[in-house]
């Protein structure tokens, strides 16, 4: 791995190791509210995987010569934070599972498969992981769909996509990171990695059982 290509990857890196810790601290902030048993036992088990992958980025972060120093400002986290706390449990797992989990593993697979082994061995229990994560989200939202009126399911489709548009601008406020320059250095371009957001975005609503769309901001 040359040096543009290690900085670049451990930038890409450090994001990731950030957002996985936040992950674990919104399933911490949520627990306490989960609205049954099964759902405090998945909260838990999503915990333990957070863990599990902050630790693996970590180590690999170190020997990429780039300790782990958090992205997000302490004011944009808590901004996030005190979000999601507002969000009842759909729109929560909308914006944890399917969002973060669900959309933003496209783009860390991307990434991946561009990295380094350093890097792509450090990403492939996470990204396996956040699949199982995002497919619980899923699950949770057929069910709620299944009860629905087509008139109910076309309000429910208005606040996924509300849901994705938030933590998308979230996201866009609260990483101040060169991503273009990264991704330009690992061999990928912003549309190559918008198309897999898309293309991410319309399966999840469609296994869902909603027609395929996109958020305002996903289409420009």
């Amino acid at each position: 791995m040359s040096d543009p290509t290690k900085i670049a990857a451990a930038t890409l890196l450090q994001v990731y190791a950030d957002i996985d810790l936040l992950a674990l601290e919104l399933c911490g902030d949520r627990l306490p509210f989960a609205p049954t048993a099964e759902a405090r036992k998945e909260l838990m088990r999503q915990i333990g995987e957070e863990v599990i992958h902050f630790s693996l980025q970590e180590r690999t972060l170190e020997r990429l010569g780039r300790p782990f120093e958090p992205v997000m400002s302490l004011s944009c986290r808590e901004e996030i934070k005190t979000w999601f706390s507002g969000l009842d449990w759909y729109d929560f797992l909308a914006g944890l599972q399917l969002g973060i989990e669900g959309i933003g593993i496209a783009v860390v697979e991307r990434v991946s498969a561009h990295a380094g082994p350093i890097v792509r061995e450090s990403l492939r229990i996470p990204i396996a992981d956040e699949h199982r994560q995002s497919s619980v989200g899923m699950r949770e939202w057929q069910v709620l769909l299944s009860r629905s009126t087509p008139a109910g399911r076309e309000e429910l489709r208005g606040r996924i996509l509300g849901v994705f548009e938030q933590v998308y601008l979230l996201a866009e406020k609260s990483l101040p990171v060169p991503f273009e320059e990264c991704w330009n250095e690992l061999g990928l371009t912003k549309a190559d990695l918008w198309e897999t957001v898309r293309e991410r975005t319309r399966s999840i609503l469609e296994k869902v059982g909603f027609e395929p769309a996109l958020p305002a901001s996903f289409v420009a």
